[in-house]
């Protein structure tokens, strides 16, 4: 059987990056193996797990022996590397160079201009994923650089949900740029549209830059023009939640906050009539917006807006609806006009539900990286694909 290392900084399975980690350990036979910093939850996937410790910033560049160490041990037919755009720099790290290596690229984000700064704060910013010293390296990342450190680490294969790192790397002579859109589960459940008593649904971590400011001023218009609404917010805390939770407080009694573990999410989209996500700055979080992804597999109407992470996904006007970021007045208006127009809300609902069908099933973004793998095993391809 394949085995495979898959090094990453930290590891969670409720994280877009663990998730995909996780489906592609579930989907593609394999003896899987984790090497991190830290599990934050979901280890029991691999068949090993190996937590090396230190800074999430700089791993695994402050981790050389211990991960030399790790992989001797193991002996991997292949190393799976999960990472930003400074994956390509990774990539050429001493203890990796003796094994083939597939390189995953979930962003190449970059540092907000000047414009989305006036968005939220400094602090809000630092706290998430939008300010981060490797964001502030990746922006002034020269792509001829990280080019030429896949052609030294020998990488010749990068999966990507972002586009922006195949218009960074996608060039004659470096390596296969392989674009996916994942999180689409196989659920059965759907959604109904509900003029009396509608839903407006929201999940994910409690922080600002991800528009709960934006959604909370909103609502109070939405509820003006549709009095029976609800607002319902699936929060993972964070430290701006006790400050989120008192302007959700003071914004009526008909929003509904949950900071515990949510068990059944896709239960929560299909009874939902309406799913938002009003992210103010393009990588919010790593493309695509799989919550978002999720509530349209079951045919939830969706409303983004204009950013990266939600445009990898999200058409607007054919399978959901988008509005500029920090715009409250706006996005009350797209929320407004699908849960009272029935046959838009219907339109939404189906074309959310075929996108998510056809293009960002788990299964077609895993069948991607078990070619990627047999490419790269060559003679193993019997026993990637036989288990």
């Amino acid at each position: 059987m394949t085995r495979v290392a898959h090094v990453i900084s930290e590891f969670s399975g409720r994280e877009a990056m663990g998730r995909t980690v996780t489906e592609t350990v579930r989907r593609v036979p394999g003896e899987h193996h984790l090497i991190t910093t830290h599990v934050v939850d979901g280890g029991q996937v691999f068949a090993g797990t190996h937590e090396l410790g230190g800074s999430l910033e700089t791993f695994p560049l402050g981790r050389a022996a211990e991960l030399a160490g790790v992989l001797a041990g193991m002996r991997p037919d292949l190393v799976h590397v999960h990472a930003g755009a400074l994956g390509p720099l990774l990539a050429l790290h001493p203890a990796l160079r003796p094994y083939p290596k597939l390189l995953t690229v979930y962003a190449w984000p970059t540092l907000p201009g000047p414009r989305a700064w006036r968005r939220g704060t400094l602090a809000e910013m630092w706290a998430s994923n939008v300010l981060r010293p490797r964001v502030a390296a990746t922006t002034v990342l020269p792509p001829p650089l990280a080019a030429a450190a896949l052609r030294r680490a020998g990488v010749t294969t990068i999966l990507t949900p972002d586009p922006r790192v195949e218009d960074r790397l996608g060039r004659p002579g470096g390596p296969s740029i392989v674009r996916y859109a994942c999180g689409a589960p196989d659920d059965e459940r759907r959604a109904r549209f509900d003029r009396e008593s509608p839903v407006i649904v929201f999940a994910g971590r409690a922080e600002t830059v991800r528009g709960l400011d934006t959604l909370l001023d909103a609502f109070p218009a939405v509820r003006e023009r549709v009095p029976g609404v609800r607002l319902r917010l699936l929060l993972i805390p964070r430290p701006e939640l006790p400050a989120i939770l008192a302007r959700a407080g003071s914004a009526g009694a008909a929003i509904d906050v949950v900071t515990e573990p949510v068990p059944d999410l896709l239960g929560e989209f299909a009874a939902a009539q309406v799913g938002t996500w009003p992210f103010k700055f393009d990588y919010t979080t790593s493309p695509p917006a799989m919550a978002l992804v999720e509530a349209m597999a079951v045919g939830l109407p969706v409303v983004g807006t204009d950013v990266a992470c939600v445009r990898a996904v999200l058409e607007p006007g054919v399978n959901g609806l988008s509005v500029p970021p920090a715009d409250p007045p706006a996005l009350a208006r797209a929320l407004i006009s699908l849960l009272t127009d029935e046959v838009a809300w219907r339109r939404y609902a189906v074309a959310g539900r075929e996108s998510a069908r056809d293009h960002m099933g788990w299964e077609q973004a895993t069948d991607r990286a078990a070619a990627a793998y047999r490419a790269l095993t060559g003679g193993l391809a019997h026993r990637l694909t036989s288990g």
